[in-house]
Parts: C-alpha cells; sequence; structure tokens
C-alpha cells in the first residue's frame, strides 16, 4: 500500500515539475528546440560519437552513416532510433552537428560544431536564467531544504533506474 501511495506522489510531482518549468511545451525554454533535441546537443557535447567505418557516397548523402551513432545514442537516452536519426539529420543539416575524422585514429566521429556548441551554451543560459527564476524568493535555509531533498530523492532513486 505504502508503495502504491509512492508511485501516486511520485507522478504527481512529476505533473507539477514538468508543468512548472514547461517540459512538455512544444519547445524548451523558448529555444528552437524540444527536449529530446536538447538532451541530444548535450550528449553531442558531452563526448563525439563514432560513427563506423567510412562511409561511401550514397550513404554519405542519405545519412546513412550515422546510424551507428544513433543506435547507441538511442539507447542511452531511451529514444526510438528512427527518431534520433531525424534529429540528427536535423542538426547536421542545420550546421549543429557534424561528421569529422578523428585526430587519434581518423575515423569518423559526430561532434557539435562550434555552432552546435554556441546553441547549447545559449541553451543552457536559457535554462538556468529560467530555473534561478524560480528559487530566488527562496531563503538561505530553504534553498539548502531544496538543495538536500534533490540529492536525497537522486540517491534514493539511483539504485531504481528503469
Amino acid at each position: 500500500m505504502l508503495h502504491e501511495a509512492l508511485v501516486h506522489d511520485i507522478r504527481r510531482f512529476n505533473r507539477f515539475y514538468t508543468g512548472l518549468v514547461g517540459l512538455l511545451d512544444e519547445t524548451l525554454m523558448q529555444s528552437p528546440y524540444t527536449l529530446a533535441e536538447a538532451r541530444v546537443l548535450f550528449e553531442l557535447a558531452r563526448k563525439a560519437r563514432p560513427a563506423g567505418g567510412r562511409a561511401g557516397l550514397l550513404a554519405r548523402m542519405f545519412h546513412l552513416d550515422l546510424a551507428p551513432v544513433a543506435s547507441e545514442l538511442a539507447v542511452e537516452l531511451h529514444l526510438a532510433p528512427a527518431y534520433l536519426m531525424r534529429v540528427l539529420r536535423k542538426f547536421t543539416a542545420m550546421g549543429l552537428a557534424e561528421l569529422r575524422d578523428a585526430p587519434q585514429n581518423g575515423l569518423p566521429v559526430l561532434s557539435l560544431t562550434t555552432r552546435g556548441e554556441a546553441a547549447l551554451v545559449d541553451l543552457e543560459a536559457a535554462t538556468n536564467r529560467d530555473l534561478a527564476r524560480l528559487i530566488v524568493e527562496l531563503e538561505d535555509k530553504e534553498a539548502a531544504e531544496l538543495s538536500d531533498a534533490l540529492s536525497r530523492v537522486t540517491r534514493l532513486l539511483a539504485t531504481a533506474r528503469i
């Protein structure tokens, strides 16, 4: 019975928080990116993704050289590979990401371009500003209490990853 109530409490909090910060809006933080796209930007910035071996002309034309990246990243982000492939194609078309040869082995990797890195900096700054507005009215004691609660939730749920 306690676990059923906890499930209800977590779902209620999720609805509250996603509405509070606008995670269900069409785009994230009044940016041109959805939440999933923002997550992909972040992951590409975190580390370059191997794109497999050298691709031929047709593979490059149809972005099939992105398929290995999409498969790996889709698993990590719990996204459908076909959807992620569309996001990666969009990012390469927008000049946010590109395939380039890795300096260490010459094999192609997908990483953010300078433009993609700038887009991520802007997105993170907007997110930080919006979150700062949420907590600006908290007293120091309340801010510490919230920080402690977030740490405790993270610790308690860390072993329960889905």
